[in-house]
């Protein structure tokens, strides 16, 4: 923990920040002139927290009580404003099932981390995603597995409260196939 506190601490210190992601849990941007940073920590299998910190100091953290999988960062609902998007595993209040789900945080413009949407599933069991900023709108790619044991790729685009279906990419393919479809441009 100390260690990405350090690296943190020089990059803000150096002014390095290019609006990019620099480690898979940590990510830099500039909003107002002023440099923002996103870690997320990890301090057991079941307990993270997401630490915003504006140009030197730590300004905001929300505390994830659950195993987290994935993490990614940008402009889901296309109001200039990165937000964060977090993988996490566990049940929610309209399906009790643990599984995979995801979680997008805002920034607000006072630079405190609040939930945008707290999603409980998309059409099929979520397995993995990634955001594709795209114009004129950013998309949520998802890895979702099929019911017959086969996998699919979709996109979802965010629509006032939550995300909207856009297509589906390639479906009843291998996980392989479809993880290289996840990952494509």
């Amino acid at each position: 923990m100390k260690q990405y506190c350090i690296l943190l601490l020089a990059i803000i210190l150096t002014g390095n920040f290019d609006s990019c992601k620099s480690r898979d849990n940590e990510f830099h941007t500039q909003i107002d002139n002023k440099n923002i940073s996103v870690l997320l920590e990890q301090y057991s299998d079941s307990l993270y927290s997401l630490k915003l910190f504006v140009d030197d100091s730590l300004n905001s953290t929300w505390e994830l009580k659950y195993p987290v999988y994935r993490i990614d960062f940008g402009d889901v609902n296309n109001d200039s404003v990165p937000d964060i998007l977090v993988g996490t595993i566990k049940s929610t209040r309209f399906d009790p099932k643990i599984d995979k789900r995801l979680f997008i945080f805002r920034i607000t413009k006072d630079y405190y981390i609040r939930p945008l949407w707290l999603g409980s599933r998309v059409a099929q069991p979520l397995v993995d995603f990634k955001l594709k900023e795209q114009n004129p709108k950013s998309k949520i790619r998802t890895l979702e597995k099929e019911q017959d044991g086969t996998y699919l790729v979709a996109e979802y685009y965010w629509r006032g409260f939550g995300l909207q279906f856009s297509k589906y990419l390639k479906r009843n393919i291998p996980l392989h196939e479809a993880q290289i479809e996840l990952n494509k441009n």
